[in-house]
């Protein structure tokens, strides 16, 4: 068994066979440990977050299709275990740290110019094409990787790469453009 490949052990773990599943994990480990250090840069967090993500991986071996490949799934899901790790060690810093460490609230003005300065982001970002703003959206805001991204969206990922750039430039003209506005 040690030798299946991914799609014969995903169908003996989901028919129930715990030994599958653990050819898995042996096979799998030593990478999704060397991909949660690289995140967290913690060789003891590393390991818990491999444990946390096949534990992931495990109880959600129902949503995996298997026309894609399984390595690729279960390193989206022990990415997302380090990152919602780093979260948690971030969360627990900002509450262990005292009240004079925090800044202070925001006055008036400066929540003025936040505002005012997230509205020009919106406004640029709507006056782009509805390529570039997803493939904005899908770096960004939810993090994927360009070779993600092009599975995603189905296209190259030399396109993908043309999107962010061009949707980038585009975004610092047009938020430069407004800015001078202003300031006329």
């Amino acid at each position: 068994m040690t030798y299946a490949t991914d799609s014969a052990l995903v169908d003996a773990a989901r028919a129930g066979s715990n030994d599958a599943f653990e050819v898995l994990v042996d096979r799998y480990r030593a990478p999704i440990v060397r991909l949660a250090y690289r995140l967290t840069h913690d060789a003891d967090e590393a390991k818990d977050i491999a444990q946390d993500a096949f534990l992931r991986a495990y109880n959600r071996l129902g949503d995996f299709h298997p026309d894609r490949p399984f390595a690729r799934w279960l390193f989206v899901i022990a990415r997302n275990a380090s990152l919602d790790a780093i979260r948690r060690r971030r969360r627990a810093a900002t509450y262990a740290a005292t009240d004079e460490a925090r800044p202070t609230d925001p006055g008036p003005e400066e929540l003025a110019m936040r505002n005012d300065e997230a509205s020009r982001v919106h406004v640029a970002l709507d006056s782009l094409p509805a390529k570039y703003r997803d493939v904005l959206d899908l770096y960004y805001l939810r993090g994927l990787r360009y070779r993600e991204i092009a599975v995603e969206l189905d296209i190259p990922i030399g396109t993908v790469k043309t999107y962010i750039s061009r949707a980038k430039r585009r975004l610092r003209d047009e938020l430069a453009v407004s800015t001078f506005d202003l300031a006329a």
